[in-house]
């Protein structure tokens, strides 16, 4: 496997692990100062991430199936058939804040060339957690995968996008969002509704992590291995029916403002 990515997918025998390297700016370092919990928020945030994409995951068919095919590509050693569960460790490093965006050469020296994956809080009045690609890699996306979801995030294992968090999320719920957040960045698209995917939810994915930020399911281990064995973001089924994309657009269009009057 190339050790430049900054999400490293490795099989022994044993399980799989995923190592992932980080960055942060300097107001995800510091509490989201809600709810009286002093917690700085790049730890809910890994917390999230470790808690949910760790443990052991019920080896079923399509999970099994995307663990001989990552096998053969990577040429990693098959699991122990034996196995009934799938043992996922995760480990998150960062990177020190000051580097980051600056000194870009300096911080890829002491990673051996390895970029991090950036993690931003920031302010914002409408727009919610995403993960999208620099403005160089977007929209041209499309014609490469066919999905719609591809214009803001043209995905790949050497550029899996850049997590933004909003500052007025709450601490109860962070580690939830950033754990489906990280579904982006390891390969995933979304399950639930949203417009590039006409307001569809894809069947049979309820108390998906990418659904409803639930729980990591076994079908999104198998995604997870499908995408960094191929290089190519797995998508969930979506079907377009034109009375639900009506009514799913006049609920988007309506949510600003029933944001702004939240906040007033």
């Amino acid at each position: 496997m190339p050790k430049r990515r900054p999400v490293i997918a490795s099989l022994t025998p044993e399980g799989l692990q995923l190592d992932c390297l980080v960055a942060y700016n300097r107001r995800a370092l510091r509490p989201l100062k809600k709810e009286g919990d002093q917690t700085p928020a790049c730890d809910l945030i890994e917390r999230g991430i470790k808690d949910n994409w760790s443990g052991h995951f019920l080896l079923t068919g399509p999970l099994r199936e995307a663990l001989e095919l990552f096998s053969r590509r990577t040429g990693s050693p098959g699991l122990d058939r034996g196995l009934t569960h799938l043992p996922v460790t995760l480990h998150i490093r960062r990177l020190e804040a000051g580097l980051m965006p600056a000194l870009t050469s300096l911080r890829l020296g002491l990673t051996g060339g390895r970029r991090p994956v950036r993690i931003y809080l920031r302010p914002s009045l409408f727009m919610p957690a995403h993960v999208a690609s620099p403005l160089l890699r977007r929209f041209w996306g499309i014609f490469r995968t066919g999905q719609l979801e591809s214009v803001g995030l043209n995905w790949s294992p050497r550029h899996p996008g850049t997590m933004t968090i909003p500052t007025d999320s709450s601490p109860r719920r962070l580690p939830q969002i950033a754990a489906h957040e990280a579904g982006h960045i390891f390969g995933l698209g979304d399950a639930y509704g949203a417009w590039y995917r006409f307001f569809f939810p894809a069947p049979g994915t309820e108390g998906f992590m990418m659904r409803d930020n639930t729980r990591v399911q076994p079908l999104e281990l198998a995604l997870l291995l499908r995408a960094q064995a191929t290089g190519r973001m797995q998508y969930f089924e979506r079907s377009f029916r034109p009375g639900l994309f009506a009514r799913g657009l006049l609920r988007s269009l309506g949510r600003p403002f029933r944001r702004l009057r939240k906040k007033s």
